[in-house]
């Protein structure tokens, strides 16, 4: 065995060679654990309103949801936003509007349910510790479910990931190399001091991932004529069970990581269909069912918030042009008469109701009831000698609603959305919110992805075609959405919907750092694109809600954003 801390260790891994891998990888743990630790301790917006532990109307959406639950035993989050009592500021832009089950109007947050609903149950329990409320301790509340939520899954990340590495045959070096950028070069690790769904998909990919590894295993051993030959590992229920639960629940939280999850049980299912049906389809089926169980439960419905937010399907065509009564705030006769005894309005209130999804060629106004829940849009397209009345399904669209194309100018500019899907594609690449301006060291796993469906020997093709299909299918997902929708994850310090990824990405650059770890030069590259990744992470360590410090730059040159 060679003496250089750049050597591999052989197959065989002796005691000494594993215990200095691991006195090594539990100094980076350590440290990495225990600084996310400290931040999250210390927590709190002091720009906010009182001692606010909420960086972000997206944590507040969730927050919401938490305190209505743990509190009141409700998906509702009316009475936590208006209530008068409230030390700190928990309104947020992230919320919907629909009727609920009692037949009234109600405020819900726009987040997948079954994360929060997880998170409504720690804050019980720890209320009924503690006696503490979200409502008068919030700060001590958020604290110590941060460390439960974040810190305590962000060690596991950190173990799991380095169990896995430690089983891939390349130098030292490059395992405490990569393990280095996954501890402080990604944007994971700024996200810890908030509630989000990036941390917990992550960390479901990285579940998932180790178990593909251990399903897809392969050891050496000694032949009957004394050579070592590659065995296939059989892998228990457990491991099945495992990538099926946490696959699923990396969709819950990120629904592109269905492409993750699809793949994951095509790679069981080759591997083993009889365990696949015994164990990936039984994890699987919890997740799906807790997730519709818990969306039915707050929006009586199984469709997701995020799919309500266009107009419903026609319901009545009415021939004539109606603009100028309509855009005088009046609701013509008949457009009265065409609808239903059953939906007729007693007080019609009509304003024009742009809204960023309605075609540049198509007109929209709003007809609501000032006396009930009844409500209605109105369209009329360029050249047509009709309207159309149609259904009400968007609920984002409600009265002093952020998102209307009317309020605009009160948004930030990313929330406008990107017109140009060629600048967009761009900055999310080599710009302002750059995967590769921002945090180089994925220039290794672009290539590694390469590298690890070509290469033998580290015995992992299957990973590097997987990450590769996913990072373009993933990519060309966000590049092809909508304008309102290019917006590059709003007020963010990194392109935080591609952070699940980062388990994949961090092992695809193994090969190619293995290559680069051979020469003192290939080693300085090595260290400069890892000093600017965790320059890039640690920028906004205190506030992940702020823009990237390249986004700062860039504004200032008044070149297009």
């Amino acid at each position: 065995m060679s003496n250089s801390s750049n050597a591999a260790c052989p197959a065989e891994v002796t005691n000494s060679c594993a215990q200095r891998h691991w006195a090594i990888y539990w100094i980076l743990i350590v440290c990495s654990v225990a600084m996310v630790g400290g931040r999250v301790l210390t927590v709190q917006n002091h720009q906010a309103k009182g001692d606010s532990p909420f960086f972000s109307a997206n944590d507040r959406s969730r927050w919401c949801t938490i305190r209505s639950l743990g509190d009141d035993g409700a998906y509702e989050i009316d009475d936590v936003i208006a209530d008068p009592e409230n030390k700190i500021a928990w309104d947020s832009i992230d919320k919907v509007r629909h009727v609920g089950t009692d037949g009234e109007f109600h405020y819900y947050s726009t987040k997948p349910t079954l994360f929060p609903t997880i998170l409504a149950w720690k804050y019980k329990a720890l209320k009924l510790l503690t006696g503490w409320t979200l409502r008068d301790d919030a700060i001590f509340v958020a604290r110590a479910m941060l460390i439960m939520t974040n810190v305590l899954p962000w060690l596991v990340y950190l173990w799991l990931f380095s169990l896995l590495i430690d089983r891939i045959p390349v130098r030292d070096w490059t395992r405490y190399y990569v393990l280095a950028a996954a501890c402080f070069g990604t944007f994971l690790s700024t996200f810890v001091v908030t509630i989000n769904n990036h941390l917990p998909a992550a960390l479901s990919v990285m579940v998932a991932l180790y178990c593909l590894t251990q399903v897809w295993r392969e050891d050496k051993v000694l032949d009957e004529n004394g050579q070592y030959v590659d065995q296939k590992y059989e892998a228990g229920w457990a491991m099945y069970f495992l990538a099926g639960l946490f696959g699923a629940f990396a969709v819950a939280n990120e629904l592109p990581a269905l492409s993750f999850f699809g793949l994951a049980g095509l790679a069981c299912l080759i591997r083993s269909p009889k365990q696949t049906a015994l164990g990936f389809l039984p994890g699987m089926a919890i997740v799906v069912a807790a997730f519709f169980a818990t969306n039915y439960a707050a929006h009586a419905e199984w469709q997701q918030p995020y799919n309500h937010r266009r107009d419903g399907r026609v319901l009545h065509t009415v021939e004539g042009d109606f603009s100028e009564q309509l855009d005088a705030g009046h609701f013509p006769a008949e457009l009265r008469d065409a609808l239903s005894p059953d939906s007729e309005m007693a007080v019609p209130r009509v304003e024009k109701g742009a809204w960023p999804l309605t075609p540049k060629n198509e007109t929209r106004w709003v007809v609501r009831d000032a006396n009930s829940t009844k409500q209605f849009a109105i369209t009329k397209q360029k050249g047509e000698s009709n309207v159309q009345i149609r259904q009400w399904q968007n609920w984002y669209d409600y009265p002093g609603s952020y998102w209307l194309s009317s309020n605009d100018a009160n948004k930030s500019v990313v929330d406008r959305g990107q017109g140009s899907q060629v600048l967009y594609a761009f900055h999310i690449l080599f710009g302002h919110h750059g995967i590769f301006s921002l945090t180089p060291i994925w220039l290794f796993s672009f290539a590694g992805m390469l590298g690890l469906m070509f290469n033998q020997r580290l015995k992992l093709r299957w990973l590097g075609g997987m990450s590769l299909v996913l990072t373009v299918v993933v990519l060309t997902f966000y590049i092809m959405r909508p304008e309102m929708e290019r917006n590059y994850g709003g007020v963010t310090s990194g392109l935080r919907w591609l952070f699940w990824l980062a388990p994949l990405w961090l092992v695809s650059m193994m090969p190619v750092v293995d290559w680069f770890g051979r020469s003192k030069t290939g080693r300085s590259i090595c260290f400069l694109l890892l000093a600017i990744s965790a320059l890039s992470a640690f920028y906004s360590a205190d506030n992940p809600w702020v823009h990237p410090w390249l986004y700062e730059i860039w504004e200032l040159t008044g070149l297009p954003l």
